[in-house]
């Protein structure tokens, strides 16, 4: 007896049949490739959060509000804030002359982010005036005019020469302590691409704001949110009584994805962190 063959319909629903199991493989493989890559997206989205917040929190962190200087926070805005920031500490190898304005520190003993520039960075000078009375210590601010390295220490040992304007010396004392700043402005960006970053800013003493360098991004149109809290968890406009900052960071994906229902978006997540400040008055809890 011979094989029948297939007839005409039953080929086309054979066809049919494959045709739409076909369709279904491909749409859970192109559904599976969306979802592996937006959670790849994601991944690097919050990395991104997570090097954002390391880095601001450390730059906030070594801001004060309670010394004889002044709070560090100098301008205090929703999306960005200006603040000294600490960026090397030194210690006095001798005893200022009176009059003079210029102050020697131990290169020894000098600890920092980088090296000590005129033009680009100030100094706050510890005054322990009269010893028996901690009521009159004060941190005194001075421009770094000029900074020379050489054999200026005791011994003779290497020490760094740093001239100074606007400051009195008067009752600063052998190995004092000394600490660099510079005021820095961390704001939020837009870029001709329409990509939106965390930037800074230094001010510089001869040529005013640098241009800005992007630090974290890229972020929401909103992605950066700054609230000034006092002790108590209230907010403040006043920059002495700050004694903490709250942030939000908010990370989107450089590239867009392709949704489930056909839809562009990006990838959007938030991180959020309390940062005390150092030197708070007493009586002030964190």
């Amino acid at each position: 007896m011979g094989k029948r063959g297939l007839t005409l319909i039953e080929l086309i629903v054979g066809l049919s049949l494959s045709a739409v199991l076909s369709t279904a493989i491909i749409g859970l493989l192109v559904q599976g490739q969306r979802s592996y890559r937006q959670q790849i997206e994601r991944v690097q989205v919050q990395a991104n959060l997570r090097t954002g917040i390391a880095i601001i929190a450390q730059e906030m962190r070594e801001l004060g509000n309670g010394d004889s200087s002044g709070s560090d926070l100098l301008e205090m805005m929703p999306s960005s804030v200006t603040y000294r920031a600490m960026r090397s500490t030194h210690f006095l190898c001798n005893t200022p002359v009176a009059g003079s304005e210029e102050v020697v520190v131990w290169t020894d003993l000098s600890y920092g982010l980088r090296q000590l520039e005129s033009g680009r960075d100030s100094l706050l000078v510890f005054a322990e005036n009269n010893p028996a009375r901690e009521s009159d210590n004060a941190w005194r601010t001075a421009a770094v005019v000029s900074v020379r390295r050489g054999l200026y220490c005791p011994g003779p040992a290497e020490g760094l020469r740093i001239g100074v304007a606007g400051v009195v010396l008067a009752g600063v004392d052998n190995g004092a302590p000394v600490r660099a700043f510079q005021v820095t402005r961390m704001l939020l960006y837009g870029d001709r691409a329409g990509q939106h970053w965390i930037g800074l800013r230094e001010w510089r003493q001869n040529s005013g704001w640098s241009i800005t360098q992007p630090v974290v991004g890229p972020i929401s149109a909103n992605g950066l949110k700054l609230s000034y809290l006092d002790s108590q968890g209230h907010t403040m406009t006043l920059p002495e009584r700050v004694a903490m900052v709250w942030m939000t960071l908010t990370g989107v994906s450089e590239r867009r994805w392709l949704a489930l229902a056909g839809s562009r978006g990006l990838v959007q997540d938030s991180l959020h962190t309390l940062v005390t400040l150092r030197n708070r008055r007493r009586g002030e809890n964190p």
